[in-house]
């Protein structure tokens, strides 16, 4: 029997993580997707006030029954606090595979024009504060994940897709399984710790 897998889809605010998954429903539609932006939509709708605070909530519930009923599952994050890097040791003393999509970018003020741009298109907001804080704490957490899931593929999505006519705005950078790592040049600055922390 195949063991239940629990996949992380990871990156800073404004990093395309939900443009990712949107775009590839061949694979994401296969298994839920824990998404705290969407259910804060929900509940929005629902209940005329948006809150974020309920939403995340609600997805830390679902994540526990999923666990605990050893469902397969997805769920988004910006993997800025410590709480979903516990997760992937519990999610493993449990029997689950561990997964890591990351995307990344070179600079915060890529994150910072893509969530404004968002907004514009009535998406939901977030501060500046927060995303540059989050940035940081996100690559920062990146290096501690990597060693903790099975498989973590790693993307660079700092250039537009006009830059790449015909072709994905993704730029594979890593694919790290059980411990063993490719790295696909050219290497984004942003992803050169992680190269690092292998090459000790």
């Amino acid at each position: 029997m195949r063991a239940p897998s629990i996949t992380f889809v990871a990156g800073p605010n404004g990093a395309g993580k939900s443009t990712l998954t949107s775009g590839n429903l061949d694979f994401f539609s296969a298994f839920p997707l824990l998404d705290p932006d969407a259910l804060a939509n929900t509940i929005q709708a629902d209940n005329k006030n948006k809150n974020p605070l309920a939403a995340g909530r609600e997805v830390l519930e679902r994540i526990q029954e999923n666990l605990k009923n050893g469902r397969t599952f997805a769920v988004e994050t910006t993997l800025s606090g410590k709480l979903y890097l516990q997760t992937m040791l519990q999610a493993r003393t449990l029997g689950f595979k561990v997964n890591l999509i990351y995307v990344g970018t070179s600079d915060v003020s890529i994150h910072l024009s893509r969530v404004a741009k968002r907004v514009v298109l009535k998406g939901h907001d977030v501060s500046e504060a927060d995303i540059r804080r989050r940035y940081q704490r996100s690559l920062d957490n990146l290096l501690v994940a990597v060693p903790r899931v099975d498989l973590a593929l790693i993307f660079d999505n700092s250039k537009p897709i006009l830059e790449n006519p015909g072709g994905s705005a993704y730029h594979l950078a890593a694919v790290i399984e059980n411990g063993k790592a490719d790295w696909f040049e050219p290497l984004p600055e942003w992803v050169l710790p992680l190269k690092a922390s292998f090459d000790k």
